[in-house]
């Protein structure tokens, strides 16, 4: 991104927008209706390219009393003829509109002008006058959207943070520090998001004898201003109990599902010097901290001087304008602690205590985002994304993924960008399917949004019409498409698993690499339905798994999950180091006894209905036998009914040096559940080991 050209005083500030490229704002007036905008360079994110961009700048820093120059410009590589802006400012700016904006409106504690018009593609620039009225943190913030089709690929968000000094020359661009004083809210505003899990037990009573008691409720708002109430906040009592005396802190705990606090402590004087209320974005479960991830967010209420014993009610409280969002996304994770189902205080059953927590970096005006780091531990989002509740739960739902899979991830194909909507890869629309579906479960709307309002129903079944192209109402086919991933997952949960608590539990102890795997091999592992019923409700999101998978199975084929959906007679499945494994590290171990015995291993399972059905196994043989006679054997049998066909046969006379990949024909099963049993028997001496790993079904 190339800086303005127009700096008179050289100011140039944040934006958090993935701009599209710098020769637009030349393009050609008569530009076709889509666009070709680069990727974000940060590889990480998640955000998608837009084919509109939006910057700020401001000609000074206003000082309390002071004026500045205000420029906002807009650009677009397709013609829109209802591009809808809004310009947001926080509560210690004044905006003097203009240029066909209307009069502002409060919204929350900012206040927002708006207008609507056509964007060509030469692009549009606004002069407007901006005066500082109070000293503090200031935001200013531009948003670009297509009304007539609000995609997140037209849409646009600039902003810019700054500090208002109380005299001229005293303010500074940026904002130092995440403490904000504590902004009183009119008790009288509707608090009300829904319900959550309580963290603790929320306190009523009344002081005792001797106790003070500070109540209250916290609250912050959303970006269409309704006020809400910030639930499980951790909030401390501190005071000082003479002049002279340190800050302490008297009493702790968590507000509750509606937002109220009741902390009572035993004064250790008559009358208190100072107390205050403080709360923090940072729980022993997830935390919400700066992009360094050093420092949490805190409020403090205003002080009360000379407090007696009694009850003390601090009233309704709320952050300060610019940290509202950092409060919002530190609320909507409650949504996905309430569906862990981890049957422990922490986030998976893996954990009982000294939990893992879920760490969310963000701050205002930031430009990095939109992510989960694997190596950090840490979700990064940009200025606006806590606008929208399913993107902060999209990226904590890959953080629960880390925790469930203990820091294991399957190779990344996802391209860049991915779309919810059309074909990435196998891993990428599993890992993205299951953070969607995590996010439209715990909703309970089935649904994505994105901060500018933009949605795609992760719940459609519509089948894709190749005729037209690709959109969030005309979803591609199959399970390496994202939304019909996620669509299958929240139905599974709704209809069939009854909650995702199944899936999180098989999550815990196996780990698949697409969503593939997850139904066909990992599901009935832990007892989840893979019925004709449920394969039939995949079936209604274009994902078809109504037979047995292309190459999957039978199931655990490589072992790595042990003995997991076989059965066995004697220790045959192992991971000892006697002897290598052909792939991983388990392996069946059949006969070695170098004694009369008998070893079996079998599995049932749907032969795949192709054109052809073929068992690929890999052998390896090791004999003491000398002899080129016949003592022990392998056999290879398929169970159909009461019928049971040898279909191979190896014995002490094949030995070779390492694993052999070995076929049989399967195709006069397909489509039939028949069981696959292999039988070692040998002699009373010199034993014979057949090695067996690596097993699977291809058809054709």
């Amino acid at each position: 991104m190339q800086p303005s050209r127009w700096l008179p005083v050289g100011v140039a500030l944040a934006l958090a927008v993935v701009l599209a490229p710098a020769s637009l704002a030349q393009a050609d007036p008569a530009s076709p209706t889509v666009c070709t905008a680069t990727p974000s360079p940060d590889h990480r994110s998640e955000v998608a390219p837009s084919c509109v961009a939006a910057d700020v700048t401001l000609d000074r820093l206003p000082a309390v009393g002071g004026s500045a120059t205000l420029r906002i410009r807009l650009r677009s590589q397709l013609p829109v003829d209802a591009a809808r802006l809004a310009v947001r400012l926080s509560p210690n700016l004044r905006l003097t509109t203009g240029a066909g904006l209307s009069a502002p409106r409060t919204v929350g504690l900012d206040q927002v002008a708006e207008q609507t018009f056509a964007l060509s593609t030469r692009g549009r620039t606004l002069s407007l006058r901006v005066t500082a009225v109070a000293a503090g943190p200031a935001q200013i913030q531009a948003d670009l959207t297509d009304a007539a089709r609000p995609d997140a690929e037209r849409a646009a968000h600039a902003t810019t943070v700054f500090t208002v000094g109380d005299r001229a020359g005293g303010s500074h661009a940026g904002i130092v520090g995440t403490d904000g004083a504590a902004v009183a809210v009119d008790s009288a505003r509707p608090v009300g998001n829904g319900t959550a899990l309580a963290l603790a037990p929320a306190s009523t009573s009344a002081a005792l004898a001797g106790q003070i008691c500070a109540k209250g409720t916290f609250t912050f708002s959303n970006p269409a201003g309704t006020w809400l109430a910030g639930r499980n906040v951790p909030v401390a009592v501190t005071g000082k109990s003479t002049s002279s005396a340190s800050t302490v802190t008297y009493a702790s705990g968590l507000t509750g599902t509606d937002g109220k606090y009741n902390l009572c402590f035993t004064s250790p004087v008559t009358q208190m010097y100072a107390v205050q209320v403080k709360f923090t974005s940072d729980s022993a479960l997830w935390r919400v901290t700066n992009n360094a991830g050093s420092t949490a967010y805190t409020v403090t209420t205003a002080t009360k001087s000379n407090v007696p014993a009694g009850d003390q009610d601090f009233g309704t409280t709320s952050p300060a304008s610019t940290q509202m969002r950092g409060w919002h996304a530190f609320d909507t994770v409650n949504l996905l602690w309430g569906i862990r189902a981890s049957g422990t205080n922490c986030w998976t059953a893996r954990e009982t205590s000294n939990c893992s927590r879920v760490t969310v970096h963000w701050q205002p005006g930031s430009t990095d985002g939109t992510y989960f780091s694997p190596s950090g531990k840490y979700v990064a989002l940009m200025d606006a994304d806590p606008d929208s509740e399913h993107l902060v739960l999209h990226e904590t739902g890959h953080h629960f993924m880390d925790l469930l899979y203990a820091g294991w991830w399957p190779p990344s194909d996802c391209p860049s960008p991915h779309y919810l909507h059309k074909r990435s890869g196998a891993s990428c629309a599993w890992t993205e399917g299951f953070a969607n579906a995590v996010a439209g479960f715990a909703k309970g709307d089935g649904m994505f949004y994105w901060p500018n309002g933009a949605f795609i129903d992760l719940m459609s079944t519509t089948p894709f019409d190749s005729s037209q192209p690709a959109s969030r109402t005309n979803i591609e086919d199959g399970d390496q498409v994202e939304c019909r991933v996620a669509g299958a997952l929240i139905d599974l949960w709704r209809q069939v698993d009854g909650g995702p608590a199944g899936t999180f539990s098989n999550m815990r102890q196996y780990r698949s690499s697409s969503f593939r795997e997850e139904f066909n091999d990992d599901r009935p592992l832990t007892g989840l339905s893979t019925s004709a019923a449920a394969r039939d409700l995949v079936y209604t999101h274009t994902i078809d798994y109504r037979t047995a998978p292309p190459g999957g199975a039978p199931a655990n084929g490589g072992f790595e999950s042990g003995t997991a959906s076989w059965t066995i007679t004697g220790g045959v499945v192992t991971n000892a180091t006697t002897y290598p494994a052909q792939a991983g590290s388990w392996y069946a171990r059949m006969g070695g006894n170098g004694s009369t015995n008998t070893d079996t291993l079998s599995q049932s399972f749907a032969v795949p209905n192709g054109a052809t059905a073929t068992l690929t196994y890999y052998l390896r043989v090791v004999t003491l036998e000398t002899e080129p006679t016949v003592y022990d054997t392998l056999k290879v049998q398929v169970v159909d009914g009461t019928t049971t066909t040898t279909l191979a046969t190896w014995s002490n006379t094949n030995p070779s040096g390492g694993y052999v990949a070995r076929t049989v024909d399967l195709g006069g099963y397909r489509g039939r559940t028949v069981t696959l049993k292999f039988v070692s028997v040998e002699d009373a001496s010199l034993r014979t080991d057949f090695l067996v790993d690596s097993l699977t079904v291809t058809t054709t």
